[in-house]
């Protein structure tokens, strides 16, 4: 079912009240206008993720909880103001895997692919992977380059670190995590029924920069496996 105008009124509502009463009174509707949507996108998208990757792990566990962690409460704030999931291998060496992403709050909508921290290690193999203008490399910058939905994001840094590079490669270049990513506020999109086509359209173009990320962090597995033997 598409979302609908109630789910971000209620992201809005319960993060404003911040009642853990309310919440509960009112769990039925978070459960039908943001939970019901969320796993059957992921249900929509499970068939391209298996093609991409068939070691990604396609779950309505996968939808975020709305509680926060408890660990980490310091503002007496018990909800999250947005509702997403994350689309990715299981967790094994690194923390952070690269995902395909997406997310609803009371303000916007967005979906995209990267990494939630891209850990170091990784980083310097994809630079590597494009200073060598490897063919994975390659793929994924000219597939990035040959759509306009989603835009590069992702912590660049201050001073151009790669100078004598060219615009297209530099731009990855100087990012700590590179990310690519569609954000949009537009009612038609947020609460039309080819949101779920769009969200696959985009994740197949963009799969290339999956490809990337999955091999740079394949190799330093390897690479680290071998120092341990």
């Amino acid at each position: 079912m598409p979302f609908t105008p109630n789910a971000p009124q209620f992201l809005f509502e319960n993060y404003t009240r911040n009642d853990k009463e309310w919440f509960r009174a009112n769990k039925e509707t978070y459960e039908k206008e943001v939970l019901v949507p969320m796993r059957e996108m992921i249900e929509y998208l499970a068939p391209l993720m298996g093609r991409i990757d068939n070691r990604i792990v396609c779950s309505p566990k996968k939808v975020s909880r709305i509680y926060r962690d408890v660990r980490l409460i310091r503002d007496g704030m018990f909800f999250r103001k947005s509702i997403w999931f994350s689309l990715m291998r299981p967790k094994e060496r690194f923390v952070s895997k690269p995902e395909f992403f997406f997310w609803i709050s009371p303000d916007d909508l967005g979906w995209g692919c990267g990494y939630y921290n891209m850990p170091s290690p990784v980083v310097e193999k994809v630079r590597m992977y494009i200073l060598n203008r490897d063919k994975a490399a390659v793929k994924a910058i000219d597939a990035y380059e040959s759509q306009d939905s989603l835009v590069l994001d992702g912590a660049p840094y201050k001073r151009d670190r790669y100078p004598n590079e060219p615009v297209r490669y530099k731009n990855w270049l100087n990012r700590r995590n590179p990310v690519v990513l569609h954000s949009s506020d537009d009612p038609e999109l947020f609460f039309g029924d080819k949101l779920c086509e769009r969200v696959a359209a985009d994740f197949e173009k963009i799969a290339p920069v999956y490809e990337l990320f999955i091999k740079a962090e394949d190799a330093v597995a390897a690479e680290d496996s071998e120092k341990t033997r």
